[in-house]
């Protein structure tokens, strides 16, 4: 399994939530402009890379993020789908999804995503009251992340997520907790929890930390008792709608990114001799359109990872997910004993209750052990 993702680095004014790759172009003219020449660099970005990876693996979902995606016409969309059916095997496609901004979400659009083969939504609403989205910055208010749910359910979309912030101080429990009991009272089937980072994080105290780290826990604790599960740190969902795209990439499986700045690892095989390739596109749109105009990769970084480096990111990976870190899997593929390596560390973290006891050779965190999920992951990691 593949998957393809896109990154859509557009907004209209900075965004004090969103630490990806994004320009901004508050003047209409001069997006519209950029957007049609975005376009075409991706589609030869796309066609470049079919060229050397079509024939490795289908691509089985695709993603379509930023940024704001949204902010890219239908008719854009359309081409640049059409040229991913062209020139990749979809014959066991299985997942398509788009993020949306509600202030871009009319029906037009959202039906428009739909017809051309979006099958899964991913609503930036971050929050449902009007003074948490003041406080962000957000370009739409309380009403527009309403009408968008309703829309998407309306025009076709079953699988739905909507991204939900949290973690700035003046957010009180009370008030996370509203949002969370909105999202569940509405039926969204899958919530995403988006940790807000402080613009200084150097001059963050303790009790910050304690309280971001609360918040989550209180997440978690709605969530499940709504029927959520975490299937992976800070993605719950309703059983049958997780992200394949997500699923995917926490398996350690191959994608690629197109986009500027995005990211890409393709291991078509995960055996024998063959190694990993990891990727990252220019971090400049500018740039990026520039040298696909002249018809070469904009690659600004390429590595070949060795099983080590490969070791560690699975580890990290498996034990962000519900489903734990197989360790059968993970010697074989890698050919890391993490029992032999760190046995020790594991009971250690079974005892403290950071970690469920070993069954069917899988290792998992505890709901507990999740809040520090990346620091116990670092200590297994082969050095």
């Amino acid at each position: 399994m593949a998957g393809l993702y896109f990154h859509i680095p557009f907004r209209t004014a900075s965004r004090s939530y969103d630490d990806a790759y994004y320009e901004v172009f508050p003047d209409e003219q001069h997006l519209t402009s950029s957007l049609a020449s975005f376009t075409e660099a991706v589609d030869a970005e796309l066609r470049l890379y079919a060229r050397d990876y079509a024939e490795d693996e289908p691509i089985q979902t695709i993603y379509a993020g930023g940024g704001r995606p949204s902010l890219l016409p239908l008719r854009h969309v359309r081409s640049l789908l059409n040229t991913v059916l062209d020139v990749f095997d979809a014959s066991m496609f299985e997942e398509s999804t788009a993020e949306v901004n509600p202030a871009d979400a009319t029906r037009a659009y959202l039906s428009g995503l739909r017809n051309v083969g979006f099958d899964r939504l991913s609503v930036e609403a971050l929050s449902f009251y009007p003074e948490d989205l003041q406080h962000l910055g957000a370009p739409h208010r309380a009403s527009d992340v309403i009408r968008t749910i309703r829309t998407a359910v309306n025009v076709g979309f079953d699988s739905l997520a909507v991204d939900l912030a949290f973690g700035w101080p003046d957010q009180s429990m009370e008030q996370w907790e509203k949002n969370l009991r909105q999202a569940t009272e509405m039926g969204i089937p899958s919530v995403t929890l988006m940790e807000h980072r402080p613009d200084e994080p150097e001059k963050t105290d303790d009790e910050d930390r304690m309280q971001r780290a609360r918040k989550l826990q209180r997440a978690g604790d709605m969530l499940t008792d709504a029927g959520y599960h975490p299937y992976e740190l800070t993605h719950y969902a309703r059983p049958g709608h997780e992200s394949a795209h997500l699923n995917n990439t926490y398996a350690h499986g191959s994608y690629i990114g197109v986009g500027p700045s995005a990211e890409s690892f393709w291991w078509p095989k995960r055996a024998g001799d063959r190694s990993a390739s990891r990727w990252t596109n220019i971090r400049d749109l500018s740039r990026y359109v520039e040298v696909l105009g002249n018809r070469y990769p904009p690659i600004a970084y390429r590595q070949t990872a060795d099983w080590t480096s490969l070791a560690r990111e699975f580890i990290f990976l498996r034990m962000r997910t519900q489903e734990g870190l197989s360790l059968p899997d993970l010697h074989e593929r890698y050919g890391y004993d993490l029992l032999a390596e760190k046995g020790d560390l594991v009971d250690r973290l079974i005892d403290n209750s950071l970690m469920n006891g070993l069954s069917d050779q899988c290792i998992r965190l505890t709901r507990s052990g999740r809040l520090v999920a990346d620091g116990i992951a670092e200590k297994l990691m082969p050095e």
